[in-house]
């Protein structure tokens, strides 16, 4: 979490204790201090106010269920589609939808470098994807998609699940028409439980949660006002330094894919990221290897990486996105993530590069000598 937003929680967490929604004068200063926190999130996206309203969750996995659900409950659409390498916190619920019969979704394939292929078997109502793959990195071209909707499906509402690309790249809502954007303040070293989801004001939706009229009867219960400007300061202070931060990150993602050249040969490495990714996410593949184990050996070294998302990480199957991508299984199973938040330096990718021979070392890969720089 960025200091900043640590101290603001800190003297928060002293002083906005009163319930928002509560009708007393102490409340009202939270109120609308709630209400100029959504005003501000639409100003930093470049999406005016009277466009869109903001509809604070509990975090990017919330907001994505109820983009979806809400979205299809809503509209009563009977046919949808849905990116086959989305979180599973869109897919799913996309997915269960269809399984109580209330209509027939599809799932859009991907190129094998992870870029959705828009082939449309019927014109969709509804249509879920990522801005940016939280495994890869790969960045979809919401604007070209949103053009072969407009050929077959003028009238489709388009979601947009931008977690991972939220304060670091541009977000097309205009051009792309996207109806529906997620974000989430864990991604830009805010609270870990606070997100949002941006609506359309002429989009309908039905909530998830019922009990309380908060934020017009889309999503009841009292808000978390100690968290949303939390949250608010976190985008501010990333936006306020995007260019920066985008050109370390770059920086880290070249060092990293350079060293690892150095480091082992094709036969082992698969580099999975496109190079015109997202540069704070780097997806690399050893194949033979089970990257879990690898992960764990790199962890007991002070070094946290991932072998895919978060949510699947107990999960003992290859990554659902490298399978839909075409990556082989044995490959598959030997991929690790890297993120660059913050925080993260040269330094730590050094450390990486110097750690993962002693972590490969019960697999009998011997990495090439490498220099430092």
């Amino acid at each position: 979490m960025s200091p900043v937003v640590l101290r603001t929680l800190s003297d928060l967490g002293r002083r906005a204790y009163f319930n928002p929604h509560a009708a007393n004068r102490f409340s009202e200063e939270w109120r609308r201090a709630c209400l100029r926190a959504a005003q501000r999130l639409l100003e930093l996206l470049g999406i005016p106010e009277t466009e869109a309203d903001v509809i604070w969750t509990s975090g990017g996995t919330e907001a994505n269920n109820l983009a979806c659900l809400g979205c299809l409950r809503g509209s009563q659409t009977r046919i949808w589609a849905v990116e086959s390498t989305a979180h599973a916190s869109v897919l799913a619920p996309c997915r269960e939808h269809a399984l109580l019969g209330r209509g027939d979704c599809f799932e859009l394939p991907v190129a094998s470098d992870g870029r959705i292929v828009p082939t449309f078997p019927e014109p969709p109502g509804f249509v879920a994807l990522l801005h940016v793959n939280n495994e890869t990195g790969v960045v979809q071209d919401l604007p070209c998609i949103r053009e072969q909707l407009r050929r077959i499906a003028p009238r489709a509402r388009l979601f947009v699940d931008a977690a991972q690309s939220f304060a670091k790249l541009d977000i097309p809502w205009r051009q792309a028409g996207i109806d529906l954007l997620a974000v989430s303040g864990r991604k830009i070293g805010g609270p870990p439980a606070v997100g949002a989801l941006i609506r359309r004001k002429s989009v309908p939706l039905a909530p998830l949660f019922y009990g309380g009229g908060q934020q017009d009867g889309f999503r009841p219960g009292t808000l978390d006002a100690v968290g949303i400007l939390g949250f608010i300061t976190a985008a501010e202070t990333v936006y306020a330094h995007r260019t920066e931060f985008m050109e370390r990150m770059r920086a880290l993602n070249d060092r990293l894919r350079r060293g690892l050249h150095e480091h082992f040969d094709r036969k082992h490495l698969r580099i999975l990221s496109p190079s015109d990714g997202a540069p704070h996410i780097l997806s690399f593949a050893l194949s033979g290897v089970e990257g879990a184990v690898v992960m764990r050996a790199l962890c007991e070294q002070g070094i946290v990486v991932g072998t895919g998302s978060a949510c699947s990480a107990e999960s003992a199957e290859p990554s659902r996105v490298l399978t839909a991508m075409g990556v082989p299984a044995r490959t598959a199973r030997g991929a690790l993530r890297v993120s660059f938040g913050w925080g993260s330096s040269i330094a730590d990718v050094e450390a990486l590069l110097d750690a993962l021979p002693r972590a490969l070392a019960r697999y009998g890969i011997e990495p090439r000598p490498r220099r430092h720089v």
